[in-house]
């Protein structure tokens, strides 16, 4: 590498060398941009150029068509044809293909023998060539078709339709010839080169019509290009050491034969107003280099004192102190650059900004999460345990109060409520209106996220009755929420847009849990959690309250009340809900006597819970209306 002991040498060799490397950027990019515009170009040409194109022969195929069945219904024609005199048939044959402009017309018998023909050279030299255009026509519908047949050498687009006397008597064919004028024709109207090949049963491809010379045409009887590329949109061609941007559109492909037309446009002939500002623009750029080393070499002269003011600045930056940006008061580059350090010293200084602040904005774990790797859509499986809450009734406490007061007693509610999520390590993946949802067990994995998520559960409602004590003393109503924690396998990860995402968790374990947040207040409880939460907290008891299926879900869930730590469990609450789960039993066995009597003394000798009475109610509809033979217990909801 090339040591330069000179400053001046060094920025005059490094500004000369960006330069360049700018002014090649710009040459290469504008290049690309004029190939890349006139391809653009080109393709929208050559599709227009092949609706023209299907149009003609569509156009020419219905004249045939039309003026054909004429001649079919004739009666006049019909007379000539009864008399089987093939001069006379011939004769009116070329009557009408006079007035029709059509090429060649042809009169056959309906086993395809020659009647009568008027044919731009001796005669059909093998009438059977047309057997399968007849075939093609006896076939179909109407017994009429059309097809492109190549007749003693020469293609036509060739119309059948049967004589009718009144029953099918004899095959008029008429046609129009395709060749280089049809070809010159198209290419007068659409300034784009045109080829027709066309490839008979069992016979190599041929161009039947083209504007291109014949030694470029040959180079196109390519079974590759005319077959396969039909259907692939615009490809390349060199043809005669020129490129052609060709379009391949299949105008036939029967048991006739498959004929195909090339449309083509020549790229370098696009691109020659271009080569010719090419070259100016060559010659500009090489004046301009050559005024930049100037330019360059003289100011390089007077950049030490600036550039060591830029140093120190860096220095600054580098040890992480953006108090103080430098002062440079210059319009050149110099003074740019000057104020680029300045607005990056800012930006620095708000990126630490922002850093501080989202650590408040998203929990700090969810943040290391995002910084240590790669921030891209996507997630993996894993274990979590999902915590729900949700005020009841919110909206009809706001009524009467403003927004901003709403607001002040939303964001207090919240500031209670996130800080047990935080004591056990869990992350609050969103706040949704008085809604929270968090997360244990994701991004960081924790062995007892159950168990986390079911102390911070009940934090919570220790924290709500502080908070409700001082709402009380504001003279404000109390709060009450409900909590539904599960347990499940999701997809945890960035989701969203790659232009603004969110950490989250989705799959059916969340929709469960806050589902179970929603059944907390038709069971009257605070808490609810399901089976494989319960499972995971082996340590703690748990009032299972009701087997369900929630909506979105086809399997029935468990679900259970938490009360306390199995070892915090005093007698008379062990007992009393060791008796409750025997009422449970005894009702699902149906036994409906005996259940009822348990449900009924727990009312008056434990705390009147609202999962008594709701036992009892069901009891009483039981003995009104009992269950199927099938019963299996489960309770159904089919809302939210």
């Amino acid at each position: 590498m090339f040591q330069f002991n000179s400053f001046r040498t060094r920025l005059l060799v490094f500004l000369v060398s960006l330069l360049g490397l700018v002014l090649s950027a710009v040459f290469f990019s504008v290049n690309q941009a004029n190939i890349s515009n006139a391809r653009l170009h080109i393709e929208d040409a050559l599709r227009i150029t092949a609706g023209t194109f299907a149009k003609t022969l569509k156009d020419r195929e219905n004249i045939l068509t039309d003026k054909v069945r004429l001649l079919s219904g004739d009666f006049a024609f019909k007379s000539a044809f009864a008399t089987r005199d093939a001069e006379t048939i011939r004769s009116a044959l070329e009557n009408h293909r006079q007035r029709v402009g059509a090429n060649i017309m042809l009169l056959l018998t309906m086993d395809g023998e020659t009647i009568a023909e008027t044919t731009p050279t001796d005669g059909i030299t093998d009438p059977a060539s047309l057997s399968d255009l007849l075939n093609l026509a006896m076939n179909s519908q109407y017994h009429e078709a059309s097809a492109i047949q190549v007749i003693n050498g020469q293609a036509f687009q060739m119309v059948a339709v049967p004589l009718f006397t009144p029953q099918p008597s004899a095959w008029i064919l008429i046609g129009f010839v395709i060749d280089n004028a049809l070809a010159l024709e198209l290419r007068e109207f659409t300034h784009s080169e045109v080829s027709l090949l066309y490839q008979g049963k069992q016979a190599p491809w041929q161009v039947i019509a083209t504007t291109l010379g014949e030694d470029i045409a040959l180079q196109l009887n390519d079974p590759v290009i005319t077959d396969e590329q039909a259907s692939t949109g615009v490809y390349d061609v060199e043809l005669d050491n020129e490129v052609y941007l060709s379009l391949a559109l299949s105008v036939q492909k029967s048991d006739v034969g498959a004929g195909v037309a090339i449309l083509q446009r020549s790229l370098d002939a696009a691109l020659l107003p271009y080569l010719r500002l090419r070259t100016l623009m060559l010659i500009l750029f090489g004046i301009g280099l050559i005024l930049s080393v100037i330019g360059a070499a003289m100011i390089a002269r007077g950049l030490s004192s600036p550039i060591e003011l830029l140093v120190k600045a860096a220095q600054r930056i580098e040890e992480g102190d953006y108090s103080e940006g430098v002062d440079i008061q210059r319009k050149d580059e110099i003074g740019t650059l000057a104020t680029s350090v300045n607005n990056m010293v800012e930006g620095l200084a708000e990126r630490d900004k922002v850093q501080n602040l989202l650590g408040k904005v998203i929990s700090r774990e969810v943040a290391d999460e995002l910084l240590s790797k790669d921030i891209e859509l996507g997630g993996e499986e894993q274990e979590v345990t999902m915590l729900f809450s949700d005020v009841r009734n919110f909206t009809s406490l706001c009524e009467g109060q403003s927004p901003g007061e709403i607001l002040n007693l939303l964001n207090r509610y919240l500031t209670h409520m996130s800080k047990p999520v935080e004591d056990h390590k869990g992350i609050v993946d969103k706040y949704i209106g008085d809604a929270i949802m968090a997360l244990f067990g994701a991004p960081i994995h924790h062995p007892d996220s159950p168990q986390r998520a079911l102390n911070c559960g009940l934090q919570m409602l220790s924290e709500l009755k502080n908070f409700n004590a001082i709402l009380m003393a504001e003279g404000r109503q109390p709060l009450a929420i409900g909590i539904g924690i599960n347990t499940a396998v999701v997809v945890a990860g960035n989701m969203g847009s790659i232009n603004r995402l969110n950490y989250t968790v989705i799959g059916d374990g969340v929709n469960l849990a806050s589902r179970l947040e929603a059944l907390t207040k038709r069971y009257g409880v605070e808490m609810m959690v399901a089976q494989a939460t319960r499972d995971r907290c082996p340590d703690f008891s748990f009032r299972e309250l009701d087997l369900v299926k929630v909506k979105g879900k086809d399997d029935p869930v468990a679900i259970y009340e938490p009360i306390s730590a199995t070892g915090s469990l005093s007698a008379k609450t062990r007992a009393c809900l060791d008796r409750y789960h025997e009422a449970i039993r005894l009702y699902r066995d149906q036994q409906w006597d005996a259940a009822e009597n348990i449900f009924s003394r727990l009312i008056t000798e434990d705390t009147d819970r609202p999962i008594y009475h709701l036992y009892l109610a069901r009891v009483a509809e039981f003995r009104r209306n009992p269950p199927p033979v099938d019963w299996d217990n489960v309770v159904v909801f089919n809302e939210k």
